[in-house]
């Protein structure tokens, strides 16, 4: 532990150079198509890891000694809708699949002043898998150790992007959404349905992971549709940014289409042109759906959204231990599906498609 507390400190004492390394970590990347290329062998493995997540669960039948050690670690608000989600659909599968474990949550705030302590006592608690929702410079140095160890395992959450700085020594399993693919199909959606002379601004995240595969790559996209982008500001990834940013472009550039990066930022930015009043006919993007469920789309604020099968990353964690307490093969890679959903869709068929996107957690966000 002794080791440890010192990581901490030099964390504290260097944190101005997580900025430089968070978008160096970038350039470390892999997308799916690399991955499967340098490891042919995972691309069966993915295939039938896919099947098992998206049939009915098959409960474990080897039997434990004892109750399997799980850490989770989740950012922001405990009790926000996305962090519910996740430990709802958890619990669920872990309990059909018939596994007895004892689940620690901690959590960190994302707060400027950063406490620590969640990551202290994830490492004295000795877990035997850490499930880590989100990866910045910090946790990928607190994990290098466990990694380099073996133990305990790791399962990253919402990261399917593997690094090739761990590919010695990998996680046992990236899970999460191709975010390329899906950055993609927004771009080419936006561009189709804009009219050519629509004035677009954008709100993008600082350098990091959702910067690199979502920000650069969509601006990337709309040079490509030779699309002008005439304000391009980056914010903090949460509503109160995108809401003082989206009034700010508002007032300045009066745009028609406000990009927004993360679903945190469109957020903030539905509320700002809700702000203008009903006569507003400014729109955005979104990246799932936001606290008030499925009421953004029907408001016509939001132009298009990338709706993601959010309930599947965490049925892919408990089917990744199960597989690893039976000493089964798996992938190192899961992909999850993600579909767009344009404003113009129904209710009927926009209900149907939130209760695939969270079959278990459902109730949750279906306002």
């Amino acid at each position: 532990m002794r080791r440890l507390r010192s990581f901490f400190i030099w964390v504290v004492l260097t944190g101005i150079t997580f900025s430089v390394q968070a978008a160096n970590m970038t350039l470390d990347l892999m997308d799916s198509q690399d991955f499967y290329e340098l490891m042919p062998r995972q691309g069966p493995l993915a295939e039938q890891f896919t099947t098992i997540v998206n049939s009915p669960p098959n409960p474990m039948r080897v039997s434990q000694k004892r109750a399997v050690r799980i850490a989770l670690l989740l950012f922001g608000d405990m009790n926000s809708l996305e962090n519910r989600s996740i430990l709802v659909t958890f619990r669920k599968r872990m309990r059909e699949l018939n596994i007895d474990y004892r689940l620690d949550t901690y959590n960190d705030s994302f707060e400027p002043e950063r406490d620590l302590t969640a990551y202290f006592k994830m490492a004295d608690a000795q877990p035997d898998y850490i499930i880590m929702t989100k990866l910045g410079s910090m946790q990928r140095r607190f994990l290098e150790r466990f990694l380099r160890l073996s133990r305990p395992k790791v399962i990253l959450y919402n990261f399917a992007s593997p690094l090739t700085h761990w590919m010695n020594h990998p996680p046992l399993m990236y899970i999460g959404f191709d975010q390329k693919k899906a950055t993609i199909m927004l771009a080419s959606y936006l561009d189709r349905q804009l009219a050519k002379d629509t004035k677009i601004s954008a709100l993008v995240l600082p350098a990091g992971y959702l910067g690199h595969m979502r920000c650069d790559l969509f601006l990337d996209e709309m040079a490509k549709y030779n699309r002008h982008i005439s304000r391009i500001r980056a914010i903090s990834d949460d509503k109160a940014s995108g809401f003082k940013a989206a009034q700010e472009l508002l007032k300045e550039s009066s745009p028609d289409f406000i990009f927004s990066c993360s679903q945190s930022i469109s957020e903030g930015v539905v509320a700002a042109i809700q702000a203008e009043g009903v006569s507003s006919q400014v729109q955005t993007n979104a990246w799932g759906l936001s606290v008030n469920g499925i009421s953004d789309f029907k408001s016509r604020k939001v132009k298009a959204s990338v709706l993601f099968m959010e309930d599947d990353l965490s049925i892919a964690v408990a089917e990744a231990i199960k597989l690893d307490l039976e000493g089964r093969n798996m992938p190192n890679l899961y992909i999850a599906n993600s579909m767009l959903v344009p404003a113009e869709l129904d209710s009927e068929s926009l209900r149907l498609m939130v209760q695939q996107a969270h079959h278990y957690s459902v109730e949750l966000w279906q306002k």
